[in-house]
């Protein structure tokens, strides 16, 4: 089953727009050996559920490939479980519904490839809290 992402927010400031995004995981981490690409859990951004009905939900994608936020415009700002993350564009092929979320401990080793519901449980009913920036011309 595929992890939960949900548009709870966006802040309209005046050079930048914030989205700010639930994102609850599902089934297990597999780990990347700090290689971007398609390890740990892919996250489609412009299929998150909007129950707010928001204008514009969708973040910017190219072309240009500039308008797509990189991995500086995209903060993890809640811990779950004892668990950071990291989000970045899928380097393997970059899209606003292909990007990754790198879970760390907090000692900074990435999670190792395992299923959630025996190794953390609560990563599976607590979301993490994604906020995604965008420079106001592209949103």
């Amino acid at each position: 089953m595929p992890n939960t992402i949900t548009l709870i927010g966006k802040v309209v400031l005046p050079y930048k727009v914030q989205y700010n995004f639930t994102v609850l995981l599902s089934g297990s981490y597999t780990s990347s050996n700090a290689t971007i690409g398609v390890p740990g859990e892919t996250l489609n951004f412009n299929a998150a559920a909007n129950p707010n009905k928001l204008a514009r939900p969708k973040i910017p994608s190219g072309p240009p490939a500039a308008r797509l936020p990189v991995a500086t415009d995209c903060e993890v700002v809640n811990s779950v479980a004892g668990f950071t993350g990291i989000v970045e564009p899928n380097a393997v092929a970059p899209t606003p519904a292909n990007f990754v979320l790198r879970l760390y401990t907090s000692g900074g080793t990435e999670m190792t490839a395992q299923a959630y519901n025996t190794s953390a449980p609560l990563l599976l009913t607590e979301p993490f809290m994604v906020q995604i920036t965008v420079p106001k011309k592209y949103a």
